[in-house]
């Protein structure tokens, strides 16, 4: 991964992710969500399009899947999500740390609705070992 702190502040192409009805109940199938509606945790599929996925396809990143570990995640929402909205992520690479043969970085993402209202706020930590 060269120039890495040159990586701070680097937006990635906005994404469109349309949140339906299968997309949803597979989703809460899997993270045991069993209340009905959309799982809060459920805007992480679009974060991970969005982010995780533009960051592992960047040749100015140059890391692999096997290299990235999560290592943490927040989210500030501003509204729940609903089966028929349409959200658009974009995502920034908000700081670049280094230590040892390790790095941190921090994704930073806005999902919006139609009218471009901030539907939420994620920040997720990836650590990337560049010692292999």
């Amino acid at each position: 991964m060269s120039g890495s702190i040159a990586l701070e502040g680097k937006r990635y192409p906005a994404l469109r992710f349309a949140v339906e009805a299968d997309r949803v109940d597979a989703f809460a199938a899997a993270v045991g969500h069993r209340t009905g509606g959309v799982p809060p945790t459920f805007v992480t599929a679009p974060e991970l399009a969005a982010g995780l996925s533009n960051l592992l396809h960047d040749p100015d990143v140059g890391v692999e899947l096997a290299q990235v570990l999560h290592g943490g995640q927040s989210y500030e929402w501003r509204r729940g999500i609903v089966v028929g909205d349409v959200i658009t992520t974009e995502t920034t690479v908000e700081r670049v740390r280094e230590r040892g043969g390790t790095r941190f970085l921090t994704l930073r993402s806005e999902l919006r609705d139609d009218a471009g209202e901030l539907v939420a706020l994620g920040r997720s930590t990836l650590i990337v070992r560049t010692d292999t």
